[in-house]
Formats: C-alpha cells, structure tokens, sequence
C-alpha cells in the first residue's frame, strides 16, 4: 500500500513497517523541525515528490465546495493531490484533510484519532445577525461581525 505522510504522522507515529511505498512533499519536510522526527526521516526510504498543479487545482475546487478550504494550509492540499496523483492512503489526523479526502475518495489512515465518522459540508453563519454567508467572507457584510463555519450538511460514513 502506498501512503502520503502528513507532518503529523511523521512526528508521531513510530512504526512505518506496515506501509510500502511512502511519499510526501517538500513543504512537509521541511516542517518536520522536532530532532526526533527528522532522524526518523533520515531512517525512512521515503519519496519526496510535488504534486502537478491540475492535481493542486482540482484539490483547491473541492475542498471549496466543502467549505474546507480556509482551514487547509498549502501543505494540506499538496499532500491532498499528491495522494490523488499517486493513488495513494493519506496518513493525517487532519479532519480537514480528512474530509476532503473522503469527498475525493482518498482512502485516510488516522494518527491517534478514530478519523471522520461523518462528511461535512460547511457554510458562513453571523452569530450575531441570523445571516448565512458566501464561503469566502471572513466578516458578516450586514453587521460586521466575525463569521463562524457550521455544518450545512452531514453524511455518515459506512
């Protein structure tokens, strides 16, 4: 089985036997800075390898149609379409990443979680006003108000 390690499986998880190919990007190598993690890396016959900008852009659409997007980091989404690329298990505790994932159809390992139960779609909501949002606001365009991201739909996994 090939996987696509995210920064926290290679900080901490102990046992990389079980896996055959391993991959990752460059920018999770280079958030690895615990001495630990990076003489695990230096043990690892792990492939670093960059993910094709389709791939990347492909990420980017779904993850806004989840309304994950503002919470995924660039790593996230490289270590997303590099799993895509690859055909490949994502090892993440990332319930983002999760979730896309799951919405892409890339198998996910968790680290020390149980993983997602349920697929989430989100939406903008104002606490203060009642008004529901486009994905991209940050503030409420009636009040002002901080906008939070809740739940538009939920479908449980099998």
């Amino acid at each position: 089985m090939g996987v696509v390690l995210d920064t926290s499986a290679i900080i901490y998880l102990q046992d990389f036997r079980e896996f055959g190919e391993i991959f990752t990007t460059d920018s999770v190598i280079r958030e690895v800075k615990n001495r630990t993690a990076v003489m695990k890396l230096s043990a690892l016959n792990i492939k670093v390898m960059e993910p094709g900008e389709k791939s990347l852009n492909e990420v980017k659409k779904i993850a806004g149609k989840t309304g994950d997007l503002e919470k995924l980091s660039s790593t996230d989404l490289e270590v997303l379409a590099l799993a895509k690329e690859m055909d490949a298990t994502i090892v993440s505790d990332d319930y983002n990443v999760q979730n896309v994932a799951e919405k892409i159809g890339i198998k996910f390992i968790p680290v020390f979680s149980r993983g997602i139960k349920q697929l989430f779609v989100w939406k903008k909501y104002c606490p203060s006003c009642g008004k529901y949002s486009k994905d991209e606001l940050k503030e409420c365009p009636v009040c002002g108000a901080s906008l939070k991201r809740i739940p538009r739909k939920k479908v449980e996994l099998k």
